[in-house]
This record gives C-alpha cells, sequence and structure tokens, in this order.
C-alpha cells in the first residue's frame, strides 16, 4: 500500500503542470525513442560529443557510455565547461554562440545528475541489474530489461526527445493558473510567426490533453475510493 500510495503521489505531482518546447532542428531522423538501455548509450555519446566540441573531451579510456559511471563522469566535465564559460562571462560579455554553449553545458550537467537519479532509484529497489554498463551489441545479446518506474520513463524520454536542441520558445502551465511563457530574444519579432502560431497550436492541444488527462485521472480514483474494496 505504500507503494501503491507513492505511485499516486508521483501521478497527482505530475499533473499539476504542463511544459511545451518548441524546437527548431536542421535535420530529423524521426524515430522513436529505443529501449532505455539503448537510449541511455545515445543520450551518453551525444553529450561526449557536444563536450568535446567545447573543449572538455572524456577520457578516451572511458568505453563505457551509458553507465552510472560514465554520467558521473560526464557530470564533472560539464560542470569544467560551466566554470570555463562562466569565468570567460566575467571577463567580457558571451558571444551569442557561447552563451549557447553555457546553456548546453548546464542541460548536460542537470540531465545526467538526473539520469543518475534514476540510476540511484534502481539500486535502491534492489535492482539487480541497475547499472547500464553496456554496448548496444550486449543490450541486444543480454537482453536485460530496465525496469523503470512511469515518471522514470518518461523522464529519460524526455532528455532523449530534447538533447541538446535549442529551444526557441517554452510554456509552462501550472494548475493554479500561472502560465510562464520563454521566448529566445531572435525569434521575438514578426519574422518568426509562423513559429508563434506552431507553438500556440502545440499550447492549445496540451490543454485539451490535460484536461482529458485530469478528467480520466478523477474518475479513476474516484470509483478506487467508492468501491467495495476501499471500505473494508
Amino acid at each position: 500500500m505504500a507503494d501503491l500510495s507513492e505511485r499516486f503521489r508521483t501521478i497527482a505531482r505530475d499533473l499539476t503542470h504542463i511544459e511545451v518546447n518548441t524546437i527548431l532542428k536542421p535535420t530529423m531522423t524521426g524515430r522513436k525513442m529505443p529501449e532505455p538501455r539503448h537510449a541511455l548509450i545515445e543520450i551518453a555519446q551525444r553529450y561526449c560529443t557536444k563536450l568535446t566540441e567545447l573543449g572538455f573531451p572524456m577520457p578516451e579510456e572511458e568505453k563505457r557510455p551509458g553507465s552510472f559511471e560514465y554520467f558521473d563522469r560526464i557530470r564533472e566535465r560539464a560542470h569544467e565547461a560551466v566554470r570555463d564559460l562562466q569565468h570567460r562571462s566575467k571577463e567580457g560579455a558571451l558571444t551569442e554562440a557561447e552563451q549557447v554553449d553555457l546553456v548546453m553545458a548546464f542541460r548536460i550537467k542537470s540531465m545526467s545528475d538526473q539520469i543518475k537519479g534514476v540510476f540511484n532509484n534502481l539500486k535502491h529497489r534492489g535492482e539487480e541489474d541497475w547499472d547500464n554498463p553496456y554496448s548496444h551489441l550486449e543490450v541486444e545479446e543480454r537482453f536485460i530489461p530496465l525496469n523503470l518506474e512511469p515518471d522514470e520513463m518518461v523522464s529519460i524520454r524526455k532528455i532523449w526527445e530534447v538533447g541538446l536542441e535549442e529551444i526557441a520558445m517554452q510554456t509552462i502551465i501550472q494548475l493554479d493558473g500561472d502560465v510562464v511563457t520563454r521566448i529566445q530574444p531572435r525569434f521575438a519579432d514578426e519574422r518568426s510567426t509562423i513559429l508563434h502560431h506552431l507553438h500556440s497550436e502545440s499550447v492549445n492541444i496540451s490543454l485539451e490533453f490535460w484536461g482529458e488527462l485530469i478528467r480520466i485521472v478523477k474518475e479513476f480514483f474516484t470509483g478506487l475510493f467508492d468501491s467495495p474494496l476501499s471500505k473494508r
């Protein structure tokens, strides 16, 4: 019952807000996120490539992208990149490209911490194969599932989907009615009218889906607590 109660709290917490991001991406494969172990390897490889571009490559002896230890090392390298860029900002204004690099370094650091948190959750739940020190081939050959909770799966999916793309516009809507919209300055003009329209449409669709989801969850809980089993 304690575990069930915690899941209910997680569902309720996740329904308190929605976040809509509009991303500009030059190329797209259109494929869905692979199995979580593969996704973690891909995320680590993307981060590693970006850190190399920033001048903070991972040690060559590191051969297990996707593992807890690898993300820990990525996090530390990203932290070094953040400190370097922040130091440069004190000496003079960062260029637009450097500002983007700073945001990406922060994201790599933050997302690596989130992924490490997922690994720690698996470990604390007593999962025998909680780590992911495998190559893509080993994942395919051994086929060991990563037993993630729904919120953990959502977290990894979002990290994989957003990747290191620049977010042009973001809207966050809270259950109490607060709405925050962030727009990068270079997209806050008439030339970006189509982008604004697409973002607005995405927000409207998300609101409709959000309302329907809350209705379904409300009916589920009402039925659950009104059932004969709940009164025993």
